[in-house]
């Protein structure tokens, strides 16, 4: 009787474990919002500003070994890979992405942030990045505008007024991507991607805004960083945002 409880517990364990795991994969918060006075019927160019990679679970020394003793990818290489994924989903929305060091080395000015590490040697920055999990587009400028939600449109524009050219249909977007590392039912991890992008026209007015969640699958006690399991992930992330309805209004009040 003893043994066919604790198979019965076993059975209920690993079947609350498999909905939970559905459940939670589903409920991921996703929304896009366009500014109606924006909807251009051929790309734009669109110039990012600022995309960064930050994971808050800290650095896996197992993956730091790895990326040391048979070259595995580094945090910043798989930081670069969402940045390429990401570009390419937002030509959904007629934008034609690109970076410039030289227009948003204009906004360093601005911003009071530290700047990121360099070791004047590649390898070591790659390691560096792999150690602290932390990594933004070498072309990004040091201000992060979408997370400034007190900014009003005087002050963005001051930021636009900065980096824009001659092309008065150019916007300008600040996005970042979080890792968040999560426990589930004590023994098992997972990652929960949030992409949050803003983009902001020539005037400073928030034209596009957008935020999409995605869950890698759990893993047996680590979360090991792989750029194949990232890229898995991002799918998701990008798939719950290209099924998005676009509400034809900007908020001034959502959570990026």
């Amino acid at each position: 009787m003893a043994v066919s409880k604790q198979r019965g517990f076993v059975r209920l364990f690993f079947a609350a474990i498999a909905a939970s795991a559905l459940l939670l994969g589903g409920c991921a918060t996703t929304w896009v919002e366009q500014s109606a006075k924006w909807e251009p019927k051929k790309p734009v160019k669109a110039l990012f500003c600022y995309y960064s990679v930050a994971n808050d679970g800290g650095a896996d020394l197992f993956d730091l070994g790895k990326q040391v003793a048979v070259g595995d990818k580094a945090f910043a290489d798989i930081g670069m890979g969402t940045y390429k994924l990401v570009a390419k989903a937002l030509e959904k929305y007629n934008m034609s992405v690109s970076t410039s060091r030289n227009r948003t080395k204009k906004l360093d000015s601005i911003a009071k942030k530290y700047k990121d590490l360099d070791t004047g040697n590649d390898t070591a920055n790659k390691l560096l990045g792999t150690l602290t999990q932390q990594w933004s587009h070498p072309a990004s400028s040091d201000i992060p505008f979408h997370r400034y939600a007190n900014l009003n449109p005087k002050q963005l524009k001051g930021v636009v007024d900065k980096v824009k050219g001659s092309d008065k249909k150019e916007i300008f977007l600040s996005g970042e991507l979080k890792i968040e590392d999560q426990d589930q039912f004590l023994v098992f991890k997972r990652f929960r991607l949030i992409l949050s992008i803003k983009g902001l026209d020539t005037s400073g007015n928030v034209v596009f805004q957008a935020r999409a969640e995605g869950f890698s699958g759990l893993s047996f006690l680590r979360n090991p960083m792989s750029e194949s399991r990232i890229e898995k992930t991002m799918a998701k992330v990008l798939e719950n945002l290209e099924k998005a309805k676009i509400k034809r209004e900007i908020s001034t009040f959502n959570n990026m």
